[in-house]
């Protein structure tokens, strides 16, 4: 998760209150999503204008556990290929966030990917150079290492400064983790990188 405003206040037990009962009273709608059952005493909730979820915890004053959010990624919106066609599908980018208390964070963590693997099926998921939390290295890191061990998934490498948004598919882990490396370290240390990084499901599996 690249740090930001939501990563500060769900971190701060009085902050995190505060923005749930917010996001409760104005913009909170209780759902379900299909393929899991999130455990009581938990509740899932969506904000109704965004593809925001929350899973909050139960009582009096409700905390945030689990946050996702998906946004448009307008960086390779236009990105098409006749010959994966896979990659035709809309992009878009995660936000993702999990409590930090031990019990919360190890409950969650199966929650985050059922909901990644849910939205791999409408989406294709990038990955962007930015400041990068170590939770959310070891997120993207779990991912890209399905992606990887599936025969239904692919990785692939884009260039954003390339003026035909070249696109490059990599075959094993092993010949990924080169650019991964420098993926962190240009991220880490804030320095421009266009490489942009898409997971994507194939269409035909």
């Amino acid at each position: 998760m690249q740090n930001s405003l939501i990563t500060t206040q769900l971190n701060d037990e009085i902050l995190n209150q505060q923005a749930t009962q917010a996001f409760i009273n104005y913009v909170g709608q209780e759902c379900s999503i299909p393929g899991f059952t999130i455990p009581k005493p938990f509740k899932l909730v969506k904000a109704v204008y965004c593809n925001e979820y929350r899973i909050l915890s139960d009582g009096d004053n409700p905390r945030t556990l689990f946050y996702i959010r998906l946004y448009d990624s307008p960086l390779i919106s236009h990105l098409t290929s006749k010959k994966i066609p896979s990659l035709n599908k809309n992009i878009t980018q995660c936000l993702v966030w999990t409590s930090l208390i031990p019990q919360h964070r190890d409950a969650f963590h199966f929650i985050a990917t059922k909901f990644f693997d849910y939205f791999l099926n409408q989406y294709n998921i990038a990955i962007v150079p930015g400041q990068m939390t170590l939770c959310s290295a070891n997120f993207w890191e779990g991912r890209l290492l399905e992606a990887f061990k599936t025969k239904n998934a692919g990785v692939f490498t884009a260039t954003e400064s390339h003026p035909k948004m070249k696109v490059k598919e990599i075959g094993t882990w092993f010949d990924f983790q080169k650019i991964w490396t420098e993926f962190l370290f240009n991220s880490s240390e804030n320095i421009p990188d266009p490489t942009v990084i898409i997971i994507s499901k194939k269409e035909d599996c």
